[in-house]
Order: C-alpha cells, then sequence, then structure tokens
C-alpha cells in the first residue's frame, strides 16, 4: 500500500486552508480537493497492494507485466467490490480471496467497504462538476480524514493478510 505520510500531510494541509479562508467558493474548492486527492491515493494503494503480490509470487516479467497491464491498467476506479475484489481476483483467486475475506476482521471490512462507497458518490459528484456558485455543499476536509482512517485500516487488513500467503 502507498505510505499514508504524504496523503495525511496532503489532507492536514487542505484542512488547515478550509479551516482558514473567509471565502465560502475556497472552503467548497479545499473541500472538493481532499475529496479527489484521498480518492487518488485509494486507488494508487489498491493497485499497489496488488502489484506487491504479484511482484512477489511471479517471477516471470511477462507474468508480472501482465498483471500490472491487463489487471490493474484496466481498472479505474475504487469500489470494493467491481474494483478492488475483482484485481484481487484475478490475481491471487477467488478461493483464496474468499479465505481472507473470512479471517479478517469484519468491522473493518464492513467500514471500508462503507467509507469506499460514500467516497465515490462524492468523488464522481465532485470529478464531473465544476464548483459553479456557494450553494453547493460539501463535507469540510475534516470529514475526508476520518474516511481515511476507515480506509486505510481496512486495506491495511488486506495487505497483511495478502502478506501471510
Amino acid at each position: 500500500m502507498i505510505g499514508k505520510t504524504s496523503i495525511i500531510q496532503n489532507l492536514n494541509s487542505l484542512e488547515h486552508l478550509y479551516n482558514n479562508t473567509t471565502s465560502t467558493k475556497k472552503t467548497l474548492f479545499y473541500s472538493k480537493l481532499a475529496i479527489l486527492e484521498l480518492c487518488g491515493w485509494i486507488e494508487e494503494s489498491m493497485d499497489d497492494i496488488v502489484q506487491k503480490y504479484a511482484n512477489r509470487k511471479l517471477k516471470d516479467i511477462n507474468n508480472k507485466n501482465f498483471v500490472k497491464n491487463s489487471i490493474i491498467k484496466r481498472v479505474h476506479g475504487f469500489d470494493y467490490h467491481n474494483h478492488f475484489r475483482s484485481m484481487l481476483m484475478q490475481t491471487i483467486g477467488f478461493i483464496t480471496l474468499v479465505k481472507i475475506e473470512k479471517r479478517i476482521n469484519q468491522r473493518k471490512l464492513y467500514r471500508l467497504q462503507a467509507a469506499l462507497r460514500t467516497l465515490k458518490l462524492l468523488r464522481d459528484n465532485e470529478a464531473h462538476t465544476h464548483i459553479k456558485g456557494t450553494t453547493l455543499r460539501l463535507d469540510a476536509p475534516s470529514s475526508t480524514k476520518t474516511k481515511f482512517s476507515d480506509v486505510y485500516e481496512g486495506l491495511k487488513i488486506f495487505e497483511d493478510g495478502i502478506k501471510r500467503l
């Protein structure tokens, strides 16, 4: 998984900017950027978990490249079932994935899935619209930081489970 230091620093910076501006429009920009920044980190982290597993288990460079080019690069999103779980199934296998899902902390898995659903809705809306005025309502960067914790903990349990394979 991609390290969390830079994303935490970025979210903290956006929260600081958000808290110290008097411009309503700037608060919207900072909120929107926090959502997009976190979602980018999530996609990169999911890709990284899958690629690191492939690099560890596969010896042939062609097979490693297959995972990178035919599995990871074809996924454009971070939905748990449609994107992350699909990449894992193709890489570690369905049966192995089900075993990992049964072994891991179910509360953390549920919180991961819930946070990803919420973030996907927010991200999809923000990625396909521009800020037109000041009537738009977005979560503050502090709220996005809270979702980060659930996502990080959930991805960490998967990363740890996969490392044990």
